[in-house]
């Protein structure tokens, strides 16, 4: 209902968003991740959205759907994991009633990105963590929570920081043995092992290991917002967590097991932190990742609140407070994407960053990022990186490019048959002979 009301008043696209939504239109036109599409998403997140385009069409309302879903899924994992590890003197759903809040509140909610795909197998790794802690000993502990942050790396690369997190978490809160430990070494390599022999067999993996893994950490940052920008859209949750926790420090009276369970929240809180400081987006989907630990601080806040007055009101504020924020900072900082209608033109391959082009039209670029769009094309020096050049060319046939890499000149040098069918017509536009 929250998300309807939000809808609402939202219109437009997020860059992310719509990026996100082409990529999936993009390789549902038979072309390949990375050799063909110059990105640096995670494999496991662009077969996702390969496959939602593939089943629903670009459609920002299936993309809602799955994100809302899968928030209710996280939620439900969260508050089963704080329950049945009575991090509470309470048993309740105001955990994931909190978590669903907050998650809400982060401006650019309703898309579904690689971050919120990612922090879902994160979460489940957690459960595994916390039962380790609480003494549960089984191999098979070790072996499910590598496997669950496996996946998470290779949906967005920066979460493999939990790896570590959880890593110390279990040296330093259990007795796990050699064995186990590389147990979880091993499985946290398996889904990484499964993507490159995927992209060995197609031909592809150094191309993979290139631009998701060295050029997604070597890449420089990308903001579409400043930093007193993202602070100040921020600044609620920042607010919410410190009262929290001093709410936290100063009333709350934990066992030892409840301590150990702080803790790894505190592990998992900075490891959130990190993550955004390894991101090459600087971008507000970071901010889901510290999500956890602000619900967890502010489930405490809310037990040891003793006046039924504020029992009564801080419900309400809640919900329409977070509710009027994100929207508020969505529309003021975002600058969603709007359809411009001088832009639309069928079969247009953009050669540079901006895919604002395509808000109406079919999109025909492999140009997801321009760093790795530019890397791409310094191998037309090269015999094989220039054939599958030519091979994108000749299967995407578009019949004008607008050329903000300033690339061109170099392709048809490189490929008479390119500059025979192109006649140059501006500095930057290419319109195919006789289209």
């Amino acid at each position: 209902m929250i998300r309807f009301v939000q809808a609402f008043f939202i219109e437009g696209e997020s860059y992310y968003e719509l990026k996100w939504l082409l990529l999936g239109e993009w390789l549902n036109q038979g072309f390949k991740m990375y050799s063909e599409t110059f990105d640096y998403t995670g494999p496991i997140a662009a077969f996702v959205y390969k496959y939602l385009y593939f089943i629903f069409g670009r459609s920002s309302f299936i993309h809602y759907g799955v994100s809302s879903a899968l928030i209710i899924f996280q939620a439900g994992i969260f508050n089963q994991l704080l329950l049945k590890n009575k991090a509470y003197d309470e048993n309740s759903y105001l955990p994931a009633f909190l978590y669903v809040m907050l998650m809400l509140a982060v401006p650019d909610f309703m898309t579904l990105s690689p971050q919120l795909l990612s922090l879902t197998f994160v979460l489940m790794s957690l459960r595994n963590v916390l039962r380790r802690i609480d003494n549960q000993v089984t191999d098979e502990l070790f072996l499910n929570s590598g496997i669950y942050l496996g996946i998470a790396t290779m949906i967005y690369l920066p979460s493999m920081i939990f790896f570590f997190v959880f890593l110390f978490a279990l040296i330093l809160f259990s007795t796990a043995v050699t064995r186990r430990l590389l147990l979880y070494l091993f499985s946290f390599f398996l889904a990484f092992s499964l993507c490159a022999l995927y992209f060995y067999w197609r031909g592809d993996v150094s191309i993979f290991i290139d631009s998701y893994v060295i050029q997604n950490i070597l890449l420089d940052a990308n903001s579409s917002i400043n930093l007193s920008e993202f602070l100040l859209i921020s600044g609620g949750f920042i607010l919410i967590f410190i009262l929290s926790v001093f709410k936290t420090w100063g009333s709350a009276r934990l066992t030892s097991f409840q301590q150990k369970i702080q803790q790894v929240i505190w592990l998992m809180f900075f490891g959130g932190v990190v993550t955004f400081f390894l991101s090459n987006e600087k971008s507000l989907h970071e901010i889901v990742f510290t999500i956890p630990a602000i619900a967890y601080f502010w489930t405490h806040y809310f037990i040891l609140l003793k006046r039924r007055i504020f029992q009564f009101l801080m419900p309400g504020i809640l919900v329409f407070g977070l509710l009027f924020y994100s929207i508020y900072a969505y529309l003021n900082f975002l600058s969603p994407l709007q359809v411009d209608e001088k832009k639309s033109e069928p079969k247009l391959m953009i050669l540079g960053g901006d895919l604002s082009y395509y808000t109406q039209e079919k999109v025909l670029t492999p140009c997801f990022n321009e760093h790795l769009s530019r890397r791409a094309f310094e191998g037309l020096e090269y015999y094989h990186s220039a054939g599958e050049l030519y091979k994108l060319f000749q299967k995407a046939s578009p019949n004008v490019i607008v050329d903000n890499l300033g690339v061109m000149p170099d392709v048809r040098r490189r490929f008479p048959s390119v500059e025979s069918a192109y006649v140059k017509t501006n500095d930057v536009r290419y319109e195919k002979i006789n289209n």
